[in-house]
């Protein structure tokens, strides 16, 4: 049973819509949510920018109604995690998709987003953006680098824990700042489910961790998707 509605007041059956899902018994989860400038006037916020968070309730589950042609951003932590984008504005001649992504640029969260009932991919693959769980995401590669190679991720304070064979991660963050040998980390060893690196989007595919970076963009053909903090 969802706990609340948000979004825009005049929404119908089939619109575009959220489910912000709030898997923790005891926080409350906030969302930080942008609009795209060009957002018509049926869409929430009518594309002016920085618009009012989302709050979750512990163990409760907002239906957010971004509006007809939203396209934006959720960004988790109250804007400080993981940000994910999604596109409502998909009919095309060859039918309609929802296009959405996973960016850990400026932060990361344990979040994931996907539709709603389970559905692939156009494509066929997997359809599920961000992780459930960074810090085990991460904890799973740990182990694979050299010695020298943690003590220089440690060092930049990102990520925290121990070296060595039996070491392991206790915390790791993410922000703009970041290192390239942190991005890559993320992105190539520990193969975050998210796009860390801008990659060609600022005109940088030329590296293997811009490269990587491209291929986190999915599409569906369905209007509706669900956002799950754990």
């Amino acid at each position: 049973m969802a706990q609340d509605v948000q979004g825009v007041s005049n929404y119908s059956p089939g619109d575009p819509l959220v489910n912000i899902k709030n898997t923790s018994p005891t926080e409350t989860h906030v969302y930080k949510v942008e609009g795209n400038a060009d957002n018509p006037p049926s869409a929430y916020g009518a594309g002016s920018g920085s618009l009012p968070m989302a709050t979750v309730l512990p163990s409760q589950t907002v239906q957010f109604y971004p509006g007809t042609g939203f396209i934006g951003a959720f960004t988790g932590l109250s804007g400080a995690g993981t940000r994910f984008e999604v596109n409502f504005r998909g009919d095309s001649p060859g039918g309609y998709k929802t296009w959405y992504n996973s960016d850990m640029e400026f932060g990361m969260s344990d979040t994931t987003l996907g539709p709603a009932h389970g559905d692939k991919q156009i494509n066929g693959l997997d359809s599920l953006a961000g992780e459930q769980d960074c810090l085990a995401k991460a904890n799973s590669a740990w182990g694979t680098l050299d010695e020298a190679t943690q003590q220089q991720l440690l060092d930049t304070g990102y990520l925290e824990g121990s070296v060595g064979s039996n070491g392991a991660l206790t915390a790791v963050h993410m922000d703009k700042q970041a290192d390239e040998n942190v991005v890559n980390f993320f992105q190539n060893v520990a193969e975050m489910n998210s796009y860390i690196h801008p990659g060609s989007v600022v005109g940088k595919a030329t590296s293997r961790t811009a490269a990587a970076a491209d291929k986190f963009s999915w599409s569906v053909e369905t209007k509706e998707l669900t956002i799950t903090g754990y």
